[in-house]
């Protein structure tokens, strides 16, 4: 006899797989954790074969269990895109995009350039989360695509190029005469800003340096964000190093100077990723389409 499996289940099972445990799934569908656990039982059962490997608090997939979450991930997103299909025929709203970026790239860049954007589709509904770790958001579908400068090469996602990520080093003014900042190895002299306090957030820039002209980063004060590094470069704390985009308006006004505008740090890739059972979806056609028409000029690269 023929097994006929349930929709409502494959979305519970399809939700549970995402969260990795029946109190995020049950609290993501809104339901009670038993009413989770039955539909897991009577799905189990319909199907023959065990779908999950529950050892202690610890929930993965058997091998039935992960070609039944491919086979779900394949038709929820045929579904997703049917039912967008057929709202835009019937000029209603589009639906709902979710879209991920790294947190200085999504507040100096992202958010300046997407009013036009939204003018254009004014019936697509559009949220926004910034966050340095993207990648698990696009995976369990809690985004629909992502802008990143990390390298995600997962067989299930499509990646789209965008722009290239150049990188400055600058201070402000007063201290680069108090420190006598004119080539690399000067800036031994006093503290630089950096992400992390190893100070491997300069690896980029020593690369990019001849051995003769290396600098000793004794002097390093962690800040763990690119926005309060710049105010602290702007305050006079020491030297910095961080995307062009993200000091721009700061490096025309005076604020920081370029230090060393003939050395070429390490460039990151800035990249559409989402996954490729839904990168046909019209709304997230139209969003790669509209961002990689923009200038990589208005970025600094």
């Amino acid at each position: 006899m023929d097994v006929l499996l349930d929709l409502p289940q494959l979305r519970t099972f399809y939700t549970l797989a995402q969260a990795g445990g029946f109190t995020a799934c049950a609290r993501r569908l809104n339901r009670t954790q038993s009413a989770v656990s039955h539909a897991m039982a009577r799905l189990e059962e319909l199907v023959g074969v065990p779908l999950l490997d529950r050892k202690g608090r610890t929930l993965s997939l058997t091998e039935e269990g992960r070609r039944l979450y491919l086979a779900c991930e394949q038709a929820f997103a045929t579904l997703e895109a049917a039912a967008d299909d057929l709202r835009r025929h019937q000029s209603l709203t589009r639906g709902r995009l979710r879209i991920g970026a790294t947190v200085e790239f999504g507040s100096s860049i992202l958010m300046g350039h997407m009013q036009p954007f939204l003018s254009e589709n004014p019936d697509l509904e559009v949220d926004f989360t910034l966050s340095q770790e993207l990648l698990p958001l696009l995976l369990r579908d809690d985004l629909d695509l992502i802008i990143d400068c990390q390298e995600h090469p997962l067989p299930t996602l499509k990646k789209t190029p965008l722009f290239r990520e150049t990188y400055v080093v600058a201070c402000a003014p007063a201290f680069r005469k108090t420190h006598r900042l004119r080539a690399p190895a000067d800036l031994s002299r006093g503290p630089v800003l950096s992400l992390d306090k190893a100070g491997a957030w300069w690896n980029r820039f020593l690369m990019a340096v001849p051995d003769q002209e290396q600098p000793q980063l004794d002097r390093i004060i962690a800040v763990n964000q690119i926005r309060a590094m710049i105010h602290a470069a702007v305050a006079g704390m020491g030297a910095l190093l961080v995307p062009h985009y993200s000091v721009m308006e700061e490096l025309r006004r005076g604020e920081l100077v370029d230090l060393f505008p003939a050395i070429r740090p390490v460039e990151d890739r800035f990249s559409i990723y989402q996954k490729k059972v839904k990168a046909t979806h019209e709304k997230q056609r139209l969003l790669t389409r509209y961002l990689q028409a923009l200038s990589p000029a208005e970025f600094g690269s």
